[in-house]
């Protein structure tokens, strides 16, 4: 088969996050070559009909979406969309799952229409809103951006900077979401809705005045403390098998809710009572070699490769 890869253009000045793309890209053709696909690479651009023109011109037989750089993720959708309108197979996230999933308060507002747990939010400065956070910590989001981008340990607030969030509010494209002070797990998905090996995200040695996030700086800073003392685990004590099963089931109704059909991970927290929360369905997440999916991935025995073609026929 021949299949073309489908990336963002990177700067030289790129930050960790968006240089991260290239090491998915070369892994990623890497082991479709290893698989007996030709390959090639094409980049992403606003101009739609250059795109389209790029794709028909390569005679390719699949997109492999790596694009993940855009300004919002609310765009992310189109990359699908220009493939659905073509007729051609893309891999990961239909366009209705990646456009329902872009922009984090429409998705939280979905849900909680569905009835499934999600930590409450509010969306503007109006003090009946903020009111209710009078006890509640609080931790202030970009509604349209992933990789952890914007998120940092000084993201989380309490009610005493509540200035500081009415100005955040007013920016327009930020969050305030209640702030779950507990554990944090990954659930991620195979196409089709097969669950991989559930994983929890451990805040080894951290203050006690220090917030519990997986921000910025836990997934690309190697140098900071959140970084190397965020670790990762798939171990769980009995006790835990409960918990760990119902995180699976929301984790597959909330698969169900988006519409999704390719790889995905649902990010939650659970409260000291045990409570599960929905952060967020995150569709065609990171897939670089020590990425959490791979992780997952090789924890449920697959390799590389193995994972890569399994990305290939779920499209």
């Amino acid at each position: 088969m021949h299949i073309m890869i489908i990336t963002d253009p990177v700067s030289r000045e790129a930050t960790k996050d968006e240089a991260d793309t290239l090491a998915q890209v070369a892994a990623v053709r890497r082991a479709l070559r290893r698989l007996g696909h030709s390959v090639e690479v094409g980049y992403w651009s606003p101009n739609l009909t250059q795109v389209e023109r790029r794709i028909r011109a390569s005679g390719c037989d699949l997109v492999f979406n790596l694009v993940e750089n855009m300004a919002s993720s609310r765009l992310l959708h189109l990359v699908p969309l220009l493939c659905e309108t073509m007729g051609m197979r893309c891999s990961g996230g239909s366009s209705r799952t990646l456009f329902l999933s872009g922009d984090k308060v429409e998705a939280k507002r979905l849900l909680r229409l569905a009835g499934l747990p999600t930590p409450a939010w509010i969306e503007s400065a109006d003090p009946r809103e903020l009111k209710a956070f009078l006890y509640r910590p609080m931790i202030v989001k970009p509604r349209a951006q992933e990789a952890s981008v914007g998120i940092t340990e000084a993201s989380v607030r309490s009610f005493d900077t509540i200035k500081g969030v009415r100005e955040l509010c007013r920016e327009g494209d930020l969050f305030v979401e209640e702030y779950i002070d507990g554990r944090e797990f990954n659930l991620s998905i195979l196409p089709g809705g097969v669950l991989l090996p559930p994983a929890e995200m451990l805040f080894v040695d951290y203050p006690e005045d220090r917030a519990r996030v997986v921000g910025y700086e836990a997934k690309w800073e190697e140098e900071s403390f959140a970084y190397q003392h965020t670790v990762r685990t798939f171990a769980f004590e009995a006790e835990d098998g409960v918990l760990v099963h119902r995180l699976g089931a929301l984790a597959l109704k909330v698969y169900t809710l988006f519409g999704a059909s390719g790889y995905a991970r649902v990010d939650f927290r659970v409260d000291k009572e045990g409570r599960p929360y929905i952060l967020e369905l995150n569709s065609n997440p990171c897939i670089s070699a020590d990425s959490g999916f791979v992780a997952a991935a090789a924890e449920a025995g697959y390799s590389y490769e193995r994972l890569v073609e399994c990305l290939v026929k779920g499209a």
